[in-house]
This record gives structure tokens, sequence and C-alpha cells, in this order.
């Protein structure tokens, strides 16, 4: 028998502990709305959020104006709308997007812990576009010591364990980029991060990572902080069970169960769901995503299973966009305990994606969801592009960071586990012909796409997908590589093969918001009580226009929630 705690009533009660449900608690607390719950259904708070790169696209923020950026609402506008395919997105929404994010991001640091650092050199990844800019749109959070959360650091879900140098120094973003290719500078960089962790000796002494954390678990550090501030609760292990609703189909509030005792929290205001998309439910994915499809190959956070999604269609809401995700190849080495992300590594100069019949699928180097899109475009049964192959060789293993195989000078040969073979996720062998006949590649396609390659790396030019033509290209590419940066010989033995799936980090589809977050039926008439915002809801940025076009609709839609929940908007 379920037990049955005494009712609960509050303001506003938030569904998930990513950057877009802590931002709605707090900016609903400022506005006055001073009795915010916010729910977490597993022991760790801080979602998928937590293990991203943390980033934000926020165009024209007052971080970047700070830091020089020239930049305008226009350009922003211009540059969104040619990424969007036409008719996907209401025009209002992404208008309102641009608009409010700067005043959000103004409002957090003013009143928060917020904190962010605005991306010089990170360009936005449909660079040729009008309205495009070569970085500044983008902001990562500042680092910061976890002892800052107090109790509360220990229950805090750490970034990606791919961010972490050793699997114990934090990095952010910027310091990946340069670390991961050996750019120039890394070795005094390295050097800087790793003195300041063992220096740091008896946090050192007593705990495997350290003390300072970057990426998207500051973010989400951030903002905790900022709830402890305020002394706002944050329940773990307490999951939503079902919507509550009056006569007129107002949202009243919510069953939430922890510990197998249920209680009715009765809202004053709102119910806001922030609670992921569907990327770990197989039976959803099955019915709305592209074919082939797997729970297994996504390296978004494990509990996101459409929760929120299903008990608002439940209620009548509308959904969208429901066949896409944040795409992304992924890679899995039987050591690794979640997918990674293939961002940087089949953008490294050398490297090449191959199907197969040893064929491309396309330009490597682009943005990732780009390039996944290109890979469903071509999925056939008679023509499969799953799996997929990163291939490489012995100067590219030796000089940079292909997923969990550090350079050679990190780790040699003999330390490469005996299961990254066995299992098939790893392939090596003396000749390109010997490496596609033991990975099960065609080898005369695999020979003649090198051959094609190598010619490309001696002129400059791709002739197949111009890879290194555009800025984003040449983000993670090596400068040292000429002509082009992101082309280089793949000559030098031995000879590798990686195992590469179609991957993401989330699911896209969700329900149907207006401008302020407020849920929709499909006769265009509102739920009243109910947001949703983030992957719960149809996305504002479905092609991602640059790095952080998830989390920064998340936060901006937080503010729009709580806005309209406290009768300011």
């Amino acid at each position: 028998m379920i037990k049955q705690n005494p009712d609960l009533e509050v303001d506003v009660l938030v569904v998930g502990s990513g950057n877009g449900g802590l931002t709605a608690a707090l900016c609903a607390y400022e506005m006055g709305l001073k009795q915010v719950l916010v729910i977490e259904k597993t022991a760790l708070y801080g979602g998928t959020s937590a293990t991203s790169g943390g980033g934000i696209w926020i165009p024209c923020s007052d971080y970047s104006k700070a830091a020089g950026a020239q930049d305008s609402y226009e350009e922003a506008l211009q540059y969104v709308q040619g990424t969007t395919p036409a008719g996907t997105v209401p025009l209002e929404l992404q208008q309102m997007y641009l608009r409010e994010g700067p005043r959000m991001l103004a409002f957090l640091h003013e009143r928060t812990r917020v904190r962010y650092e605005s991306l010089a050199h990170y360009p936005d990844y449909w660079s040729t576009l009008p309205g495009a800019k070569p970085g500044h749109r983008s902001l990562e959070p500042a680092p910061l010591l976890r002892t800052e959360l107090g109790a509360e650091e220990s229950r805090l879900r750490d970034t990606h364990h791919m961010m972490w140098m050793f699997d114990r120094i934090a990095m952010t973003q910027v310091d990946a980029q340069i670390l991961m290719a050996q750019m120039p500078g890394w070795k005094q960089r390295a050097r800087k991060l790793i003195t300041n962790h063992y220096f740091d000796i008896p946090w050192m002494l007593t705990h495997r990572r350290s003390r300072r954390i970057a990426c998207g678990a500051a973010g989400i550090a951030r903002l905790r902080w900022s709830m402890l501030d305020r002394q706002m609760p944050l329940m773990l292990n307490t999951q939503m069970t079902e919507l509550l609703s009056d006569a007129s189909g107002r949202v009243i509030g919510a069953v939430i169960e922890q510990a197998g005792v249920k209680t009715v929290v009765r809202t004053r205001r709102g119910v806001v769901l922030a609670a992921g998309g569907f990327e770990h439910n197989q039976a959803m994915r099955d019915q709305y995503l592209p074919k082939p499809t797997n729970v297994a190959w996504s390296a978004a956070h494990g509990a996101n299973t459409g929760d929120a999604i299903q008990a608002a269609v439940g209620l009548g809401a509308a959904t969208h966009l429901m066949d896409g995700g944040w795409w992304c190849t992924t890679l899995k080495s039987p050591d690794d305990p979640v997918p990674r992300l293939a961002i940087m590594d089949k953008s490294y100069p050398g490297n090449i994606m191959v199907t197969k019949r040893g064929v491309r699928i396309a330009n490597e180097s682009q943005n990732y969801l780009t390039y996944q899109l290109a890979l469903f475009g071509k999925q056939r049964d008679d023509d499969p592009q799953v799996p997929a192959w990163m291939v490489f060789d012995g100067r590219s293993r030796r000089s940079y960071f292909n997923g969990p195989l550090w350079p050679t000078a990190f780790r040699p040969e003999w330390m490469v586990p005996k299961s990254y073979y066995s299992s098939g996720f790893l392939t090596k062998a003396d000749s390109i012909k010997e490496l596609a006949v033991k990975a099960g590649i065609d080898p005369a396609g695999l020979e003649r796409t090198v051959t094609a390659m190598n010619a490309y790396a001696k002129t400059g030019k791709d002739l197949e997908y111009a890879r290194g033509d555009a800025e984003y290209d040449r983000y993670y590419a090596d400068p040292r590589i000429q002509p082009n940066p992101c082309l280089a010989p793949i000559v030098e033995s031995p000879f590798y093969a990686m195992r590469m799936e179609p991957g993401d980090f989330g699911t896209h589809g969700g329900v149907v918001i207006d401008v302020n977050s407020q849920v929709t039926r499909a006769d265009g008439t509102k739920i009243a009580g109910l947001y949703a915002l983030g992957n719960s809801a149809a996305p504002i940025l479905p092609r991602y226009p640059g790095p952080g076009s998830t989390l920064g609709p998340a936060m901006t839609f937080a503010w729009q929630a709580a806005k309209h929940m406290s009768g300011q908007s």
C-alpha cells in the first residue's frame, strides 16, 4: 500500500533541476513568489545541463559587450532565421528569445551568483550565413570551488567524464580546445591546472576530482548556490507521477512520489516542466526518431525518459518536432561509463569518418548536428551509415586525444586495454587494406577514400565536402597543419579505426509553448497553470546555430515563465 503525505501548497512547482528548472525557480523567487519547490527524480541534481559543456548561446549579452564584441539584435535574428527551416518555429518565439535572453542574464548577474565568460573565438556553427559571428555569442560558466555549496556539493552531478583531465582536473571549454589537440601553449596551461590541483593538498588527499569545477557542473552549481542563499528547497529522489487540473482545465498542482510515499502538491501560480526529453525511452525513440536509434548511443542524462512530455500530452498538450534531437556522433569504449560526444575527435586533421563501404559521409569538421543530419539523410537498408568508423593514423594517435586514446606520450600502446580491440571498438593495422579487412570495411573503398584525402591534404581543398572552407570547421583544427588546418595526410603506420554511432545529447521534440512558456493545446488554447521549457518543450533553435543553443533558450524561457506567473510579463 502506497503511503500518502499531507498535501503541500506552494506558489510554484518546478519539475527538473537543470539550468532551465533552477533558473525558473530563482527568477520566480526574485519576482516575489517565495514558495518555490524544485523536485529531481534522481539522487543528484543538475541533469544533462550538469553533464554538458555548460555553454549558453545568447547574442548581445552584457558579457560580450564588455569584451568589445560588435553585434546587434538584427544580425542575430537574420542569422537565426537563416538556420531555421521555414515554418518550423514561430517568428515571435525567436524574436522574444533574442530580446529577452540578454535581459535574463543581466537579471541573474545582478541578483545571484550566476557568472559567465564570453567565448571570444568560438564561432557560430553556420559561419557562412548572413549575420553569423566568429565569437562572443556563446558563453561558458565561470569556474568555482565546489565547496561553496557546503553539504550540497556531494549531491551535484558532475560534468561528463570526457571534460576532466586524467579524470581528476576540471577543464573549461577553452581548456579542452587547447589541451585536446595540444595546441600552442598547451603545456603551460596543463602545468597550471595540474599545479593548482595538486597544491590543494587537503582536498586532493581526500577527493579524486578537483575542488575547482567548470563547464555544466559549474553552471548548475552557481544556480544552486544562489538557491542556498535564499534557503530554497530542492527535493531529490522525487518524481512527478501525475499532473492535477480542475474542472476548467487549469493545472493546479501535481502528485509527487519520494521513497514510495505520495504527496499532492497544490500550486497557486503554476507547474514548470523542465525535466528534459525522451532520449532514454526506447519506445518513444522507436516511435518518433530516425532509424536506427538506440538509448545506448545517447550521452544525455540517463533519467530523461519523457515523463513530463507524456504528462502534458495527457492533458491535451500539442507536441512539435518530435522526430528531432541534438544529434552528435558518439563513441563508447568498454571502460567508458557513458558514451562520449565525438565533437572534437572527428574534426582533427587526418581523421575521417567512413561507412562499411569505406566512403565518407559528410564534412567531418562541420557542426555535429548538421553532420548527423547528413548521416540520417543517406541511411538506407542497402547502404547503411551505421555503424561508422573514424579512421586515423599514427601521427594523429601521437598528436591528439582521440576518444579515450590519449596521445601516445600519455597513453602508450601497452596501456590500451585489450578489450578495446576484442570488443570491436578499436581496430589497428599496419596498412589501410589490412585495417579495412580487420574492421569489416570494404578495402577498395577505404583505400580510394584515403588516397583522395591525401591528395586533398596536399592542395588544401576537399573536393567532396569542402572541409575547412568554413570558419567553424577550423575551430577544432590544427593551425600547424598547412595549407588547410582541417586536412592532413593519412600515411603514418599504424592505422586505426574507431567505431562510432549516431548518438545525441538529448531529444528536442516536446510540447508546444507560447512566448510566456505556457503549454498550448492543438487548438491553440493555453493550458493555464502549466509551463514547459528546455527539452520538455519544442525547440526554439532546432538547427543549433551555436554552442549553447539548448541551455540559452531553456534559461530564457524560464525567465519568461517566472515573469508570467508573477504577473510581470
